[in-house]
C-alpha cells in the first residue's frame, strides 16, 4: 500500500511538472514578478525563522499539490466547545453516525496521543470533541 501511495504521488508531481510546463499562456510580466517576490520573502521568513516560532499561520506545502489538510479544523479553540467546532475538530459533520465519529476520534488520537510525542492538550481536545458529539447522539 505504500508502495503504490508513493508511485502515485510520483505520477501526480509528473503531471503537475507537465502541466506547468505545457501552459498554453505565459503569464504577465507583472504577475511573474510578484510571484518571484513572494517566493523570496517566504523563503527570507522560513530561513529567518528557523530557530525562533513565529505567530505566523502554519502553511501545509502539500496542499499546493494535493488536496489534504482542508478537512480538519485549523483555528484556535474556543472557551467552552460547540457541536460546530467538536464536528470541525474530528473533520465529521455535526449529524455523522457513532461509528464515523469514533473512527475519526481513533485517527486523531492515534496521530496525536502524549505516549507517541503527542500533545496531551490536543489529545484532551480531540476527546472532549467525541464526548460532546456522542453525547448528543445519546450514545
Amino acid at each position: 500500500a505504500v508502495a503504490a501511495t508513493a508511485k502515485a504521488a510520483q505520477y501526480a508531481a509528473r503531471a503537475y511538472e507537465d502541466y506547468k510546463a505545457n501552459l498554453p499562456e505565459e503569464p504577465d510580466e507583472k504577475v511573474a514578478d510578484d510571484a518571484a517576490q513572494d517566493k523570496a520573502s517566504s523563503s527570507k521568513q522560513k530561513q529567518s525563522s528557523k530557530g525562533t516560532s513565529s505567530g505566523g499561520k502554519r502553511e501545509n506545502i502539500f496542499s499546493q499539490f494535493f488536496d489534504v489538510g482542508s478537512k480538519y479544523y485549523e483555528g484556535g479553540f474556543e472557551d467552552k466547545m460547540t457541536r460546530r467546532e467538536a464536528a470541525l475538530i474530528l473533520g465529521v459533520r455535526e449529524s455523522s453516525t457513532e461509528k464515523r465519529i469514533k473512527e475519526a476520534h481513533r485517527k486523531l488520537l492515534i496521530l496525536n496521543h502524549p505516549d507517541t510525542g503527542g500533545s496531551t492538550y490536543l489529545s484532551g481536545k480531540v476527546n472532549e470533541a467525541k464526548d460532546i458529539l456522542l453525547k448528543a447522539k445519546g450514545r
